[in-house]
């Protein structure tokens, strides 16, 4: 019964006018309940959970790594040309950096939108307990998001105006910025699947340099530097001004980072080493999609 501020549950009855402490039966219930959170249930038909944030899930690591990669790559660039290494590199750079805003900037952006809000619907409880236990790493996260976005669009906007010192500047902050984020957001990510020793100490540090952190890094970072290649030696055939021989002179130096790719099966190998068995099993055959 409730009345002017005042309520009871059973057989306690208020004192002073306020409510007080529950039966102990009623307690029971609620420290029971008190971890359990609930979120409502989202089907969302033929397409299953797994296939939503799969699909747009690899879309969007597409673009984020290359724009890493590509970060990379103009950073690169932009030290050749300043060491005569490549007459064309400051030139295409220019080129290549516009595309770079487009896709990786404005697809990113709304793809990595798409991304949180797809999450939330397929597993709430498991993005509740990424920000619950990393908060303060997802902050770092984006922090160093912003720097990257806001020394992107400087580049775009005053690099063919700057000196090749500041060019370098520039995009060394840039592809540092993009790399950092990748290290924080890395470390989150490879939790989920090797948690380690998280799951007796639950310390932040624990879960965040956990048994995948590394080999997942690198591998990244060699799948971003080997996307920002391809699609750099895509773009010198698509864009115009350039003669077969210099054409050639850029795909030359663009393809440099491939050589990284030499390293993939190592690495892989190692990644996969460090899996729980089940997920282990799975990659290897275990389930038929996979």
């Amino acid at each position: 019964p409730m009345g002017r501020g005042r309520c009871v549950i059973g057989n306690r009855q208020p004192v002073g006018g306020n409510a007080r402490v529950v039966p102990g039966y009623y307690r029971a219930i609620m420290s029971a309940m008190q971890p359990l959170e609930y979120f409502p249930v989202i089907d969302v038909g033929p397409l299953m959970k797994g296939l939503v944030i799969g699909g747009l899930g690899i879309f969007h690591v597409f673009l984020a790594q290359f724009a890493i990669g590509g970060g990379l790559l103009l950073g690169y660039l932009q030290w050749l040309h300043m060491r005569g290494g490549c007459r064309l590199a400051r030139r295409f750079a220019d080129d290549y950096f516009k595309v770079l805003v487009l896709v990786s900037f404005v697809l990113g952006a709304v793809t990595g939108v798409a991304m949180w809000f797809t999450s939330i619907q397929v597993s709430p409880r498991t993005i509740a307990t990424m920000v619950r236990e990393f908060h303060w790493v997802w902050a770092t996260e984006w922090t160093f998001f912003c720097l990257e976005v806001v020394a992107g669009y400087l580049f775009y906007r005053y690099g063919p105006r700057l000196t090749d010192p500041a060019r370098l500047q520039l995009l060394l902050l840039y592809s540092g910025a993009s790399w950092m984020s990748l290290f924080w957001i890395n470390g989150i990510l490879s939790w989920q699947l090797t948690p380690g020793g998280w799951l007796e100490t639950h310390d932040m540090w624990d879960g965040f340099f956990n048994p995948g952190f590394l080999p997942s890094l690198i591998f990244r970072t060699i799948s971003a530097a080997a996307i920002a290649a391809l699609a750099a030696c895509v773009l010198v055939n698509a864009v115009g001004g350039f003669t077969r021989e210099e054409r050639h002179e850029l795909v030359a130096v663009c393809a440099r980072p491939l050589v990284a790719m030499l390293a993939m099966p190592l690495v892989g190998a190692w990644y996969l080493a460090t899996m729980p068995a089940d997920s282990r099993g799975w990659t290897m055959g275990g389930r038929e999609p996979m």
